[in-house]
């Protein structure tokens, strides 16, 4: 019996090349597992049963790194043509895709077969996933729990060993905080790693890119090279592809790499002490293997650069409803999506030209301070997430506030303003790092590094320079060869 918590997508492309399994086999075996799971954990929005099962029973080229692997997408901008495309909102129930993302086109040229696609929050905005459409995905490793976001349905299915690999994405920390919250592998790209567009080559201004979950660092490797895209021109911030000499040169000198830690806090005081001491710990035991390590002090206005992060989310969600609003003929009105996104919106709309500018400047003198900063260091470690999961009911999001607001049109930009970081500053102090990522356009990775006094996964994350993947990789191998990862979650 195929058993994808045990069996990553590595693994199953062999057996597949190998001849020991066939992709109907494989296919059937995710699907099996998401018809017997989903019902609980609500992580896959839709199942593309038959047309799988054929696509698998009909291949024929066994040449793609990836031929005939299951792979779930995330109802997130990962289109897939004339199939749903709803970004988890009641909005968008009934539209279907036009055409196929870059990124998808890449996903299928790999060799990948499509099953579905994944829960996320609606518009992908939070860092849990419970959108009022498609409900509330609880955690793969305790079912009290968040999975995470927006990235937690693709994190569910695959901690249930639904799928060997989901894909996912990350504009703010939508892979690394699943990843940390479910004990899985997430790795956000350097900006422009991976295909964008046709429908927006600079998802959230560029702060956006696809990947994947993951659980296992090869697999990590692996979708990697086969997912930097060389293929799609009009692609901004495209990147030299990286090599397997790299990759290789990048393991065997990996003792030689210089860590820096800092448990910081760039938000407030938003780092619990069990974050900080996994960090100290975790800092310890490579110093104690044989790694320079040397603890920091940074210098980073955190409450400077998250109100920038929702002057571009405001501005990013306003164009968006605006858009929607010209196709239908009238534009959105309060009660047809979720207090959040319309709020923001609504923000969007005050937002002069000049500060949206230097928005990006923000971003540009900050990725000039790490690329600083990684001349003397080629890590930054630090907590993933401030904390473990949430439990499920417990308030992150404060959309009470929200709802106390009868009418937001009556607002002055500062009421608006105010009102969104009383909402939505106590969800960005679950993950206080990892938006920084997607502003400087640095690879990130999580790692599932350490597990709470309650049985929870918790994730620690690596930062490196800009195309500095092959590092992160580096590390995260050493890391999991080494026995440091906590595969056991049982309370």
């Amino acid at each position: 019996m195929i058993d994808y918590r045990n069996w990553d997508a590595t693994a199953t492309a062999q057996a597949i090349k190998a001849g020991q399994i066939t992709p109907y086999e494989a296919v059937k075996a995710a699907i099996d597992q998401v018809e017997r799971l989903n019902k609980d954990y609500n992580a896959v929005s839709f199942l593309y049963k038959e047309e799988a099962l054929s696509q698998a029973k009909m291949m024929t080229d066994f040449s793609p790194p990836f031929a005939g692997v299951p792979i779930l997408l995330k109802d997130a901008g990962q289109d897939y043509a004339d199939h749903p495309s709803t970004l988890s909102s009641s909005l968008l129930k009934d539209h279907l895709a036009a055409v196929n993302s870059h990124f998808v086109d890449d996903i299928i040229k790999a060799g990948f077969i499509i099953i579905g696609h994944t829960n996320a929050p609606e518009f992908a905005l939070k860092f849990i996933s419970d959108s009022h459409y498609r409900g509330t995905v609880p955690n793969p490793r305790n079912r009290d729990y968040h999975a995470g976001g927006s990235s937690g349905g693709a994190a569910t299915a695959l901690g249930l060993g639904m799928v060997p690999i989901a894909a996912a994405s990350d504009g703010g920390g939508s892979i690394r905080i699943p990843a940390s919250f479910s004990g899985l592998i997430g790795l956000k790209p350097s900006r422009g790693r991976t295909a964008s567009g046709p429908a927006s080559y600079r998802s959230w201004a560029g702060a956006a890119i696809d990947f994947a979950l993951t659980q296992s660092v090869r697999d990590t490797a692996n979708f990697l090279m086969a997912m930097q895209s060389q293929d799609h021109d009009a692609m901004p911030f495209r990147l030299p592809a990286l090599s397997q000499d790299e990759l290789i040169t990048a393991k065997q000198g990996v003792k030689d790499l210089r860590i820096a830690y800092t448990t910081d806090n760039f938000i407030d005081d938003a780092l619990s002490q069990e974050a900080i001491q996994a960090v100290e710990t975790t800092a310890e035991h490579l110093k104690a293997a044989g790694f320079n390590v040397e603890k920091v002090h940074l210098t980073i206005s955190g409450n400077d650069l998250i109100r920038g992060y929702y002057v571009m989310n405001a501005v990013e969600q306003s164009k968006a409803f605006h858009q929607l609003g010209q196709a239908r003929g009238h534009q959105i009105k309060r009660g047809e999506v979720e207090d959040t996104a319309y709020l923001l919106a609504e923000y969007g709309k005050y937002i002069p030209a000049w500060e949206y500018s230097q928005v990006f400047d923000q971003w540009d003198h900050l990725a000039a301070k790490f690329q600083a900063f990684h001349e003397k260091f080629d890590f930054l470690l630090q907590p993933a997430t401030a904390k473990a999961a949430p439990k499920i009911g417990q308030t992150t999001i404060r959309e009470d506030l929200l709802a106390q607001c009868k009418d937001f049109s009556v607002l002055g930009r500062e009421e608006l303003e105010e009102l969104i970081l009383q909402a939505l500053l106590p969800g960005t102090y679950y993950a206080p790092y990892a938006y920084i990522y997607n502003l400087t356009g640095q690879p990130a990775i999580s790692l599932p590094l350490h597990k709470t006094k309650a049985g929870l996964p918790f994730g620690l994350m690596f930062s490196a320079r800009r195309e500095g993947e092959a590092d992160l990789l580096a590390i995260a191998d050493y890391l999991e060869c080494h026995n440091y990862f906590m595969g056991d979650y049982s309370i």
